[in-house]
C-alpha cells in the first residue's frame, strides 16, 4: 500500500471547493486507477508560508511520520509569502523589500528540501509553480507587474525542484490565458475546473 502526502497552502487544502474537489483528491483518484490501495494524507493549510511549511516539517510528528512513509509528495507554497509583501505595500512593491523576500524564500525552500530528503531520500517529489490570478478580477491592471514577480519565484521553484530531485508541476502554464474560466469568485483561488487543471499539471509532472 503506497502513501501520497500533499503538503502546502490553500491550493493544496482545496480552499473554496472543499477537500473532495481539492487537487490532491482528484490526483489521488487518477492514481488509484493503477494503485487501488493508494492512501492520501492532505496536510494543506490555508495561509501557509514557506516558513510555516518548514516549521511543520521540523515540529509536527505526524507530518514527519507521513513524509517518511510517503512514496509521493506534492507541494504548493510561496503565494502567501508574496501576499504578505503585498499587504505591506498597497500595490507598490518596494524593490529592496521584494529582494529580501525572495532571498528569504530561497533559503527557506532549500531548508524544506533538505528536511524532506533527510527524512525520505526516495519519495517522488512534485512541486507546483505559482499562477497569476489577477487577470480574472478587479486588479487586472496590476497583472503584468505581478507576473514579473511570479516568474522570478517560479524560476526559484524550478531550481529548488532540480536541486532536490523533484519534478515541476507547471500550474502557471495551465492557467495563463484561461484565468476567467479557472479562477473562483474570490478572484484568487481556483474553481472546481481550476483544481482539476492543477491535478492535471501534477499528473504530467
Amino acid at each position: 500500500m503506497s502513501l501520497y502526502l500533499a503538503l502546502g497552502d490553500s491550493i493544496t487544502a482545496g480552499y473554496g471547493v472543499g477537500t473532495t474537489f481539492s487537487f490532491p483528491s482528484i490526483y489521488a483518484q487518477f492514481l488509484r486507477r493503477h494503485e487501488p490501495n493508494l492512501l492520501l494524507r492532505n496536510f494543506g493549510v490555508n495561509g501557509l508560508t514557506t516558513g510555516g511549511l518548514l516549521v511543520l516539517l521540523r515540529q509536527n510528528a505526524a507530518v514527519r511520520r507521513y513524509v517518511c512513509q510517503a512514496s509521493l509528495i506534492t507541494i504548493t507554497v510561496g503565494s502567501n509569502d508574496l501576499l504578505q509583501l503585498l499587504r505591506n505595500s498597497s500595490w507598490s512593491f518596494n524593490p529592496a523589500q521584494l529582494s529580501l523576500t525572495l532571498v528569504s524564500m530561497e533559503k527557506t525552500v532549500s531548508q524544506i528540501g533538505e528536511e524532506i530528503r533527510k527524512i525520505n531520500p526516495k519519495a517522488i517529489l512534485k512541486i507546483g509553480t505559482l499562477y497569476n490570478p489577477l487577470p480574472a478580477g478587479p486588479y487586472a491592471r496590476f497583472s503584468s507587474q505581478a507576473q514579473q514577480i511570479i516568474d522570478q519565484v517560479n524560476m526559484m521553484i524550478v531550481a529548488w525542484a532540480n536541486r532536490y530531485g523533484g519534478n515541476v508541476a507547471n500550474i502557471n502554464r495551465e492557467f495563463r490565458g484561461k484565468e476567467q474560466q479557472l479562477i473562483g469568485p474570490d478572484f484568487a483561488h481556483p474553481n472546481v475546473i481550476g483544481y482539476q487543471r492543477i491535478a492535471r499539471a501534477f499528473s504530467r509532472a
